[in-house]
């Protein structure tokens, strides 16, 4: 079934990548440089080599984004914007970093909605629906520099400053990619022990992207994770890339990521590490990608949730189905993804537009509503349904 594109071995790949992206002796890493890239169609760019990110904008589903940016603090924090608007889609798709880091450090969500961007250039996984440019993900093609963690958090301290000066808020640090976790997880340690040394603790959340390919980097600095885990400003993200139990699930894996089917399972065992040995606060995003009809995806997102609910019974509450939106490199890596011999479901590269909005879009909404409303109450009982239906996802505990 695989014979028509050839796959990467992710551990491999992060080996490479690893010894690109970090200078380890002198604790400097690789960020990628924006100038130039697709990226900069769809976000602004601060001092070429850092972004500034708002999580929930205006254009959420519906008018919720619309009306969220302006609504009262109760309003912020009651039910109205939980669950799928009318259009399908959540009301609200991210409600992470910011809810988790007001309930956290206190405050209104909305302070801590834009985020500073630090972006390592390189990945071990080539997503056919990826949002960043290639180039962007391949360090050995040089497009980035170096930046040791106190550099970056002082460009981060000038930008807070200018933020502040215009009466906007600048509290959340993200560490993207690429990927950082995994394959460089040593500048979570840096860039958390700048915000202490500043006395920042109580001001700064620190929120990290994973996309959960291998446990190699973050076993080797298990104690100190785990220190960090313990505090109230830190938390972080994994991304499985389609759904299913690590069995059922891996060939739409490979096709998604190029990564080897054996290397699916990994994604849980590396949750099962964030969740069960560093006890860090962690969340799910689960990309709605799967071939096949209905009746398939009912199984497999069932399939999934039970594999999540293994690793923390709550765990699945606190997954967040993203969107695959059409930013500008995303339709760059589908059409490239195609020729390789791993298109998406039904793409012939023929009209993309079309192809977007009639299939792509609709099996997105669809994928949403049978997680939220058919998967999630065959796994919870109608009690704990309604403890948490109106809940936000950072509200769901997973340490009782």
């Amino acid at each position: 079934m695989f014979n028509n594109f050839e796959m990467i071995d992710p551990e491999e790949v992060a080996k490479q990548r690893r010894s690109l992206i970090a200078k380890l002796d002198t604790q400097e890493y690789f960020i990628a440089d924006y100038r130039g890239s697709e990226m900069t169609k769809d976000t602004p760019i601060t001092e070429r080599y850092f972004r500034i990110r708002e999580y929930i904008k205006s254009r959420d589903s519906g008018d919720y984004g619309q009306e969220w940016l302006k609504a009262s603090i109760s309003d912020v924090w009651s039910s109205k914007f939980i669950g799928l608007a009318e259009d399908g889609f959540q009301k609200l798709e991210f409600q992470n970093p910011p809810y988790v880091a007001a309930s956290r450090l206190g405050g209104d969500p909305r302070c801590y909605n834009d985020t500073f961007v630090i972006q390592t250039n390189g990945c071990d996984y080539e997503c056919s629906f990826c949002f960043v440019d290639r180039e962007l993900n391949r360090p050995e093609l040089g497009k980035g520099k170096y930046f040791p963690g106190k550099e970056m958090f002082d460009i981060f301290l000038k930008k807070r400053e200018e933020w502040l000066e215009q009466g906007k808020h600048l509290n959340v640090i993200r560490l993207s990619g690429g990927e950082i976790a995994c394959l460089v997880p040593e500048l979570i340690l840096d860039v958390y022990n700048e915000i202490e040394k500043r006395d920042l603790s109580n001001k700064v959340y620190l929120w990290v992207d994973c996309n959960l390919s291998t446990l190699t980097y973050l076993q080797a600095l298990k104690s100190e994770l785990g220190e960090i885990a313990k505090k109230k400003n830190f938390g972080i993200v994994g991304c499985l890339k389609t759904a299913g139990n690590g069995q059922s699930g891996r060939d739409d894996f490979a096709k998604i990521t190029k990564a080897e089917p054996k290397y699916f399972p990994r994604q849980f065992e590396v949750l099962n590490f964030l969740v069960n040995t560093i006890e860090a606060d962690t969340y799910v995003y689960l990309v709605p990608i799967m071939w096949g009809e209905r009746e398939t995806w009912q199984e497999r997102l069932y399939e999934c949730a039970q594999r999540l609910s293994q690793i923390n019974r709550n765990l699945p509450l606190r997954t967040n189905v993203i969107r695959i939106r059409k930013y500008t490199p995303v339709e760059k890596n589908i059409r490239a993804a195609y020729k390789e011999g791993r298109p998406l479901p039904k793409y012939d590269d023929a009209n993309f537009e079309d192809w977007y909005q009639k299939v792509f879009v609709q099996n997105q909404k669809m994928i949403t509503r049978i997680w939220y409303e058919e998967t999630m109450p065959k796994l919870f009982r109608p009690n704990e349904l309604e403890k948490y239906e109106y809940s936000y996802r950072c509200q769901v505990p997973l340490y009782e």
